[in-house]
């Protein structure tokens, strides 16, 4: 028994001490396990924490060679938009910025970049060059018709006319006509006999010497008519010439620009009492039924040919600028116009829709340099971008000219206004236009932007709100009102989506003044005159300014009482003050 005893014990001495064994080692193996565990986690951390410090240095090479790539197009832009006076200076300015930058970025984006660039560049090379011919070829025609001029007013003062007229050699078919008819036509309409050599046309000088008899008034007749065909007008205009008409040749030969020229000749004919008619190669303005025309020799014919010469000017150093717009933006003419309208009421841009090619939207702009420029960047960021935009007119550098402490305030709250609505509000010295990626907020910031000018502003700009369609039609298609529009000192634009005009310049000069009172003859603002608008317009800011000026020194509380009591009239510009 004690023996079994004995073996019991030891039996049970060795179970326990397997069993201590057991759990020594399964609490080992939990150990190890933990310990897999432990090293598992670790190793998934350092893989995390390199996969996030790859991605912040790829993040970081990718800002870079966005931030060269920002600044890489911007100089490209610049470019395009050169003229031959700084058009040398921007390409160096693109060089020396290629230089610096395309190492930053990748070689793709870095070939894909120099060949943008090298496209650009050629482009702007042939639109500086085709400016330089448009310039040289304008100053050839100024001299040529100061030429004319002189000459005119030498045989005003002289009883005698020319008895002959020397064209270039390279004129001659001209002046002679498809079987001599032209010449035969200048000869019926002058009644001047006119001699053209039939040898003998090869001179050191380059030039014809054309005979001309008759009287003097006859030759006077012929010579002006030669000199018109030399100009590139035709027949008709000689035709036109003898009736009494003054013809200005416009040699412009571009239909965007013809386009623009009859625009703005609409003015001319309420500003100058004539008809003006616009033909391939001239300018004709004719007297109206039962008027008289303009005597040959006097101030006011010469005041017209420097207004409409002022004006072909004005239409060969418009500008073509073009915009690569998204198909999935839809850019179409109509909405184009919708982008631009103001642009296109006050300074007459013309912008359209081509052919899509693939996906892109070529949208051809053209206008007075910073018109178009200001339309392109709209465009821009409507049509490529894709975001809503507005535009509101001013006249020139208006804004620009606040006092500086104005200015600030004035800066301060366009800020604040971007960050409220979420949208970008960009100024130059004739546009203020607001982009963003909600339509809603973009015209509720540009309602917001009309009430701060009237506010700062309030003799310089005005809002007239509720204009029927028929009167604001009446207020676009008005020669008077546009005639007006045409003053530095005045802008006129119109929105038809919100049934209201927009009026700029300062209420005491003449233009701006017998701009509000063209409007008032023309349009009521709901059966309220524009002086009762206008009126109720000054009260507000001067409550404004009133609720400022107590909100200034008094307590908190009653600070916001007064700006409150103000926003619950109905006044967004007294609220946001």
């Amino acid at each position: 028994q004690q023996q079994l005893q004995v073996q019991q014990q030891l039996q049970q001495q060795a179970n326990q001490q397997l069993h201590r064994q057991r759990q020594l080692e399964a609490q080992q193996q939990v150990r190890e396990e933990e310990e897999k565990r432990k090293k598992h986690r670790e190793e998934m951390l350092r893989q995390n924490r390199e996969a996030l410090q790859s991605r912040k240095k790829l993040d970081e090479e990718k800002r870079k060679q966005m931030a060269a790539l920002s600044s890489t197009r911007a100089a490209i832009q610049k470019v395009r938009l050169a003229t031959p006076k700084n058009f040398d200076q921007l390409k160096k300015e693109v060089d020396d910025i290629l230089t610096a930058e395309l190492a930053k970025c990748g070689p793709e984006a870095a070939n894909i970049l120099f060949a943008e660039a090298e496209k650009h560049v050629d482009f702007a090379r042939q639109r500086v060059e085709m400016q330089k011919e448009q310039a040289r070829k304008l100053e050839s025609r100024r001299l040529e018709m100061q030429r004319i001029r002189t000459e005119a007013a030498t045989d005003a003062a002289d009883p005698t006319a020319p008895m002959q007229v020397e064209v270039p050699v390279a004129a001659i078919g001209a002046v002679l006509g498809r079987g001599g008819n032209t010449l035969k036509r200048l000869i019926a309409a002058t009644g001047c006999p006119i001699d053209v050599p039939q040898q003998g046309w090869s001179s050191p000088n380059g030039l014809v010497s054309i005979s001309l008899g008759g009287k003097a008034k006859q030759r006077r007749l012929a010579k002006e008519a030669i000199h018109l065909i030399v100009d590139g007008g035709d027949a008709d205009d000689v035709a036109a010439r003898i009736k009494g008409a003054l013809i200005v040749p416009h040699g412009v030969g571009h239909p965007g620009r013809e386009e623009w020229l009859e625009w703005r000749l609409k003015a001319v004919e309420f500003d100058t009492g004539l008809k003006v008619q616009l033909t391939r190669t001239s300018v004709r303005l004719l007297p109206k039924e039962g008027g008289s025309a303009l005597d040959d020799a006097s101030e006011e014919r010469e005041a017209c040919t420097e207004l409409i010469e002022g004006i072909v000017g004005d239409a060969q150093a418009l500008v073509e600028l073009s915009v690569d717009a998204k198909g999935e933006h839809e850019p179409t003419n109509e909405r184009i116009a919708l982008a631009l309208g103001p642009l296109m009421d006050q300074h007459g841009v013309l912008a359209k829709a081509l052919k899509p090619e693939d996906d892109v939207v070529p949208i051809l702009v053209l206008g007075p340099p910073e018109a178009a420029r200001d339309a392109a960047a709209i465009l821009w960021a409507h049509f490529v971008q894709g975001k809503a935009t507005a535009a509101i007119i001013q006249v020139k550098g208006r804004i620009q000219a606040m006092s500086e402490l104005m200015s600030k305030d004035f800066d301060k709250d366009l800020r604040a206004l971007e960050e409220d609505c979420e949208v970008e509000i960009t100024q130059s010295d004739h546009t203020l236009w607001i982009a963003g990626a909600d339509e809603e907020a973009v015209a509720e910031a540009r309602k917001t932007v009309c009430e701060m000018l009237q506010f700062y502003l309030a003799e310089d700009f005005l809002l007239l709100e509720g204009l029927t369609k028929e009167g604001l039609q009446q207020l676009k298609e008005d020669p008077e009102l546009r005639t007006i529009a045409r003053d530095p000192e005045c802008a006129v634009a119109f929105d038809r989506a919100q049934s209201s005009a927009w009026v700029c310049g300062p209420r005491r000069r003449p233009a701006a003044a017998a701009a509000r009172r063209r409007v008032e003859a023309l349009a009521r603002v709901g059966g309220v005159s524009v002086e009762a608008v206008a009126a109720e317009a000054a009260a507000e800011a001067a409550a404004v300014a009133a609720v400022a000026g107590a909100a200034a020194g008094a307590p908190p509380q009653e600070a916001a009482a007064a700006v409150a009591a103000a926003g619950t009239k109905g006044s967004a510009a007294a609220a946001a003050a």
